[in-house]
């Protein structure tokens, strides 16, 4: 079975939507976990993560991590995006 590589942007949507799942559902939230669950290796997650936070689709309050605005704005239009590529038949 040949799986496809994901590309930066997909990785981007699936990190933030991870996040925001994990703080809303958490008391203790776990960036290892998220990690995981968008199945990167920490050090890249980090990254990612760093970069996401420059940019302002996440930030710190209270001492945690939150998907901003921008962050959930980013989302949303990543699955219209894709949702309208599969109906277009360019993507599977």
């Amino acid at each position: 079975m040949k799986v496809e590589k994901r590309g930066k942007f997909r990785i981007y949507f699936d990190v933030l939507q991870l996040l925001d799942k994990e703080m809303k559902s958490s008391d203790k939230p776990s960036l290892t976990r998220v990690a995981h669950e968008a199945n990167l290796p920490y050090d890249r997650f980090r990254n990612c993560l760093d970069y996401l936070i420059q940019v302002g689709m996440v930030s710190r309050k209270d001492g945690k991590l939150v998907v901003t605005e921008k962050g959930l704005e980013y989302v949303e239009e990543f699955k219209k995006i894709t949702d309208f590529l599969r109906q277009m038949g360019l993507l599977s």
